[in-house]
C-alpha cells in the first residue's frame, strides 16, 4: 500500500503538517490585518480634527506598509513548507498504482499533472510574495496627509494592481490543485485517505474562490483611485474615503473570509497527514519502508518549526 511509505515516522504529522497549518494561519491572519489597517486609513480620513487626521493617517499608512511586508515574508515561508508537503504527495502518488495509471491514461478523459500544477502554484506564490513586499515598501514611501495625495499614491495603486494580478494567478492555481486533490480522493484503496483528499480539495477550492474575490476587490479599488485622478485632478483622501468606502469594507469582509478558510485548509493538511501515516481517524497499521528522503524532509520541517 502506498501509505506504507509514511508509517515508520510517527513525527511526520507533528513536524511538517503542523508547521504548514501554523504558516497557513499566519498567512490568513496577515491578510486580515491588512484589511483592518486599510479600513483604519480611510476611517481616519473622515475625522474632523485635521491635526489628528494627519497623525493617525501617517500611523495607519505605516501600519499598512509593514503589514504588507510581513504578509510577503510569511507567504514565502508558507510556500517553502507547502512545497515540501507537495513533494510528499508526489511520492505518495508515484507509489500508488491507481494514481500512476490514472495519470498515464487520463482516467475519465481529464488529466492529472500534479507536478506541473504544484510547480505553477509554487512559482506564482513566490511572485505574489515579492509583489506584497514591494507594495509594502512603496506604502511606507507615501507622503500623505489628511488633505491630499501626491504622485506616489498613484504609483501605490499600480503596485496594488500588480498584487491583485498575482493573487488572481494564485487563486487559479489553488483551483487546479483543489481539482487534483478531488481526483486523488477517488484513487486510493483507503476510504480514510480518499476522504482526506476530498476534504482538502474542497478546502483548496474555497481558498481559490476567496483569493479571486480579494483580487477583484483590490482591482476595484485601483480602478476607482485612477479614475478619480482622471476626473478630478488632485486626489483628496477624504473624498476617496467617502466615495469608495464601500470598496474597502467589502475588501475587509472578503479578507476575513479568506482568513477563516485558509485556517481550515491548514487543518485539512493535518488530517491528510494523519490519513497517510495511519494516525488519523480510521487509520490502519501496516508495514513501513525506510526513506532517507523523508528523513531529510522531516529535518527541514523541524528547522522551519524553530523559526
Amino acid at each position: 500500500m502506498a501509505s506504507d511509505f509514511f508509517l515508520k515516522f510517527d513525527s511526520f504529522d507533528g513536524f511538517l503538517a503542523h508547521k504548514l497549518d501554523h504558516d497557513f494561519l499566519k498567512f490568513g491572519h496577515d491578510f486580515d490585518r491588512v484589511g483592518d489597517a486599510l479600513t483604519d486609513v480611510f476611517s481616519d480620513a473622515l475625522k474632523f480634527d485635521d491635526h489628528k487626521v494627519a497623525v493617525d493617517f501617517k500611523y495607519d499608512v505605516e501600519h499598512v506598509g509593514f503589514d504588507f511586508i510581513k504578509l510577503g515574508f510569511d507567504t514565502l515561508k508558507l510556500d517553502d513548507v507547502l512545497h515540501k508537503f507537495d513533494d510528499v504527495i508526489l511520492k505518495y502518488a508515484d507509489q500508488t498504482p491507481t494514481v500512476t495509471a490514472f495519470a498515464e491514461t487520463g482516467g475519465d478523459g481529464s488529466s492529472l499533472k500534479l507536478s506541473d500544477d504544484f510547480i505553477k502554484l509554487d512559482t506564482d506564490f513566490q511572485a505574489a510574495s515579492f509583489e506584497a513586499i514591494k507594495l509594502g515598501i512603496d506604502t511606507l514611501k507615501l507622503h500623505l496627509s489628511g488633505e491630499g495625495a501626491n504622485e506616489s499614491f498613484i504609483k501605490w495603486a499600480g503596485d496594488l494592481s500588480d498584487f491583485s494580478t498575482g493573487l488572481h494567478k494564485v487563486g487559479d492555481d489553488f483551483l487546479k490543485v483543489g481539482e487534483d486533490f478531488l481526483k486523488l480522493g477517488t484513487l486510493s484503496n483507503s476510504e480514510t485517505i480518499d476522504q482526506a483528499f476530498i476534504k482538502l480539495g474542497g478546502g483548496a477550492l474555497k481558498v481559490s474562490d476567496d483569493l479571486h474575490k480579494v483580487s477583484d476587490d483590490f482591482l476595484k479599488i485601483v480602478t476607482d483611485i485612477t479614475r478619480s485622478e482622471d476626473n478630478f485632478g488632485t486626489l483628496k483622501i477624504d473624498q476617496i474615503a467617502l466615495k469608495f468606502g464601500d470598496d474597502f469594507h467589502k475588501l475587509d469582509a472578503d479578507l476575513h473570509k479568506l482568513n477563516i478558510d485558509v485556517g481550515a485548509l491548514g487543518d485539512d493538511y493535518i488530517k491528510l497527514a494523519g490519513a497517510l501515516t495511519g494516525h488519523g481517524p480510521g487509520g490502519g497499521t501496516t508495514t513501513s519502508v525506510d526513506s532517507d528522503g523523508l528523513h531529510q524532509l522531516l529535518q527541514h520541517a523541524h528547522d522551519f518549526s524553530l523559526l
